[in-house]
């Protein structure tokens, strides 16, 4: 054979009569059928599968998909295994092959785990005169469970392992290369590993071949196959059409073709077009076709968003800005524009860093309710829980044969009962490095996938992550080991910390990669001012005076010397934020006011004109 013709015929196989390019793993066990016997397939094998069907490709599970490449060899048939039903014949195999295979000593039918009768019936299917293949499907359920000792499964593979090895009689070549010289055996598993290592490992008559997800050129057939059952396919100008097609590929990424097939079904029942194919593809990974992103009622509170942040979050002009300006980009839908994939990133991603006590958790609750009406549409994870290696069972659950292994992780349920929400991750710098892991996964790919194998989308949530790095030098000689100042500048402050950020991730923890896909969504919170202390303190004693008349009905003044008083002491030191105000503020008032009210049952009003600081604890002094 001459060398173009011999290329024109590996261009054949690779690609089919249709001029599209057949799954690899296809094309793999095509190639080696010429020279191995096993197959061992392993991976998406669940999946749906383009094969050559004329003017457009067909798109089949992979037993049809086997068939299909098996029968343009020149098989005569396929005999095809399950744990339930035993041998059977394929459908598209030769009609007189039942009678060959009676004639073997081959019965059909069950039961399908007498692994006996198989290991008795797979050496007679290998040595008949016919082109025959056999398929184990759902291959690994045929040994459920392994147990020590187990000298049937042990001997079951010794003599596959003979098989395999066995020297057929030569068949007639033909210059196509069809029929191949043996009949091999082909094996769907779950995974790479349910077939014994020393079976598979250097078996160089064993072929283990791994069933990918499609590709986007894989994607966009199957999209292309799909578009006419879209209610307006017709209607589409070429142009039109085909960016429609490209972005269904485009956002299907990481999804099988079953997947693909389904949000066409999704459209249609929910009267989603072919121009809209990316809010298809969002309702079916959240479950739902509602978007609350795109509601009216949210974009007009971001309309509002600087005054219903800033009644809870005083004193940071910048870092409410800063965070309005990502939230106005998530709302429209442009985080992360600038990639190929923002359809799958999750809406918004915020870093939070600056000194303790200064709003950041508090911004994350105001953000919430901004978005969601409901400060408590959050999931928030204190990561100084997560700072063991073993702590990631947590998040998305306990490994197979754990306990809990069935009750899935914190993160992943809460994403799967929730995906429309704000995920709050504080003090991020204290979780353990696989956590950071997990974290990369999220931010540049909107999923994560559980022990259990399940994949839950964070697409269309807002991922919030706190931090007081940078805050805290290395060099304690100076300025107390403090990083930044109060009396720096925000500018200063800005560049100091986002550094300090920076240089962590790179350098102590090795995940630059992480830092990067936050980009620039670092916002710095500065120190508390005097006067912004002032704004919190009055928030404060408000929410305490609507409290007490709620609960007791009681009302409360005060005279402008005893505020002072008050005012004075739970705002002298501010170096721990409105953390520490709201502290001295229970220190200084809500206890003494308790006992004030111990004191005096059925009272309903109450004129504080001083404070009491004789003895050992505070009191009110009232009229």
């Amino acid at each position: 054979m001459r060398r173009d013709e011999m290329t024109a015929g590996a261009d054949a196989s690779a690609r089919g009569s249709a001029g599209f390019p057949a799954p690899l793993w296809l094309r793999r066990l095509d190639q080696d059928l010429a020279v191995r016997s096993q197959f061992a397939v392993s991976g998406n094998i669940r999946d749906l599968f383009p094969v050559e069907g004329g003017a457009t490709p067909l798109f089949l599970p992979a037993p049809d998909a086997i068939w299909a490449r098996l029968a343009a060899r020149g098989f005569a048939g396929l005999v095809v295994h399950d744990p339930l039903t035993g041998l059977q014949l394929h459908p598209g195999s030769r009609r007189d092959l039942a009678g060959a295979l009676g004639a073997a000593g081959v019965e059909l039918g069950g039961p399908g785990r007498d692994i006996a009768r198989l290991a008795r019936d797979l050496p007679r299917i290998a040595r008949l005169a016919e082109p025959v293949a056999v398929l184990f499907d759902y291959a690994s359920r045929l040994f459920p469970h392994r147990e020590a000792g187990d000298t049937a499964r042990e001997d079951f593979f010794i003599a596959l392992d003979k098989l395999a090895h066995d020297q057929p009689a030569p068949r007639d070549s033909r210059p196509d290369g069809t029929p191949p010289p043996r009949n091999p055996l082909i094996w769907l598993l779950d995974s790479a590993h349910d077939l014994p290592d020393w079976f598979v490992l250097g078996n160089e008559a064993v072929s283990r071949l791994t069933a990918d997800l499609p590709d986007v050129e894989e994607r966009h057939l199957m999209a292309t196959a799909l578009a006419p059952r879209f209610r307006d396919h017709a209607a589409l100008p070429a142009a039109a059409l085909a960016k429609a097609l490209e972005q269904y590929a485009l956002d299907t990424d990481g999804m099988t073709l079953r997947a693909v097939a389904a949000i066409c079904d999704l459209a249609r029942a929910e009267g989603i077009g072919l121009s809209q194919i990316s809010d298809a593809v969002r309702a079916y990974r959240v479950g739902t076709p509602r978007n609350p992103w795109k509601s009216s009622v949210v974009r007009a509170r971001i309309a509002e968003g600087a005054e219903i942040l800033g009644r809870r979050v005083k004193g940071q002009p910048n870092a409410l800005r800063k965070t309005l300006d990502i939230l106005t980009r998530s709302v429209m839908g442009l985080s992360g524009s600038q990639s190929s994939s923002r359809h799958s990133r999750p809406r918004g991603v915020l870093f939070f860093a600056g000194p303790t006590g200064v709003g950041k958790t508090e911004l994350a609750k105001a953000v919430t309710e901004l978005l969601f009406g409901d400060e408590t549409a959050y999931h928030r994870f204190d990561m100084s829980e997560f700072s063991s290696e073993n702590s990631e069972s947590r998040l998305i659950g306990a490994p197979p044969g754990y306990v809990g292994h069935e009750a899935g992780g914190e993160l992943v349920n809460a994403a799967r009962s929730r995906p429309f929400s704000v995920f709050l991750f504080d003090e991020v710098e204290k979780a353990h490095p696989r956590i950071l892991d997990k974290f990369l996964q999220i931010v540049d790919e909107g999923r994560l996938t559980d022990q259990r194998g399940e994949t839950v989308t964070f697409s269309e949530s807002l991922i919030i992550f706190t931090s007081n790095m940078g805050i805290v030098g290395n060099d304690r000689t100076t300025n107390m080991a403090m990083n930044v100042l109060p009396s720096d500048s925000y500018e200063e402050m800005e560049q100091k910390i986002v550094t300090a950020i920076r240089e962590h991730f790179r350098v102590d923890l090795k995940r630059p990669e992480l830092i990067n896909r936050i980009g620039q969504n670092i916002v710095i919170f500065e120190f508390i001012r005097a006067s912004t202390a002032l704004l919190i303190f009055e928030s404060i004693m408000k929410r305490v005076l609507i409290a007490t008349r709620e609960e007791h009905g009681v009302t409360i003044d005060f005279t402008a010397e005893a505020l002072a008083a008050i005012e004075e002491l739970c705002t002298y030191d501010l170096f721990d934020g409105g953390r520490g105000i709201g502290n001295r503020v229970e220190t200084v008032f809500v206890n003494p006011l308790a006992h004030a009210l111990f004191a005096r049952p059925g009272v309903r009003h109450l004129k504080i004109t001083g404070l009491d600081r004789s003895g050992a604890e505070i009191r009110l002094v009232c009229a």
